[in-house]
């Protein structure tokens, strides 16, 4: 089930940050949850790909 999660050509890096960012500003999600919240509307991507989507945001939300 694992071994296809990678083949999403349709959905960018762009678009899973874009949409990160917009979890979190709307206030409603925190950042401890957002990798777990992304995996499960972007079911066909790689966890590695969403985390390193995840490290590369740079917001004032993610500070401590």
């Amino acid at each position: 089930m694992d071994e296809n999660r990678d083949d999403v050509p349709s959905v960018t890096d762009e678009e899973i940050g874009a949409y990160m960012m917009r979890q979190l500003r709307s206030g409603r999600v925190k950042a401890s949850v957002l990798v777990v919240l992304t995996e499960k509307n972007f079911p066909g991507v790689a966890r590695e790909r969403i985390i390193r989507c995840f490290n590369a945001l740079d917001s004032k939300y993610l500070k401590g």
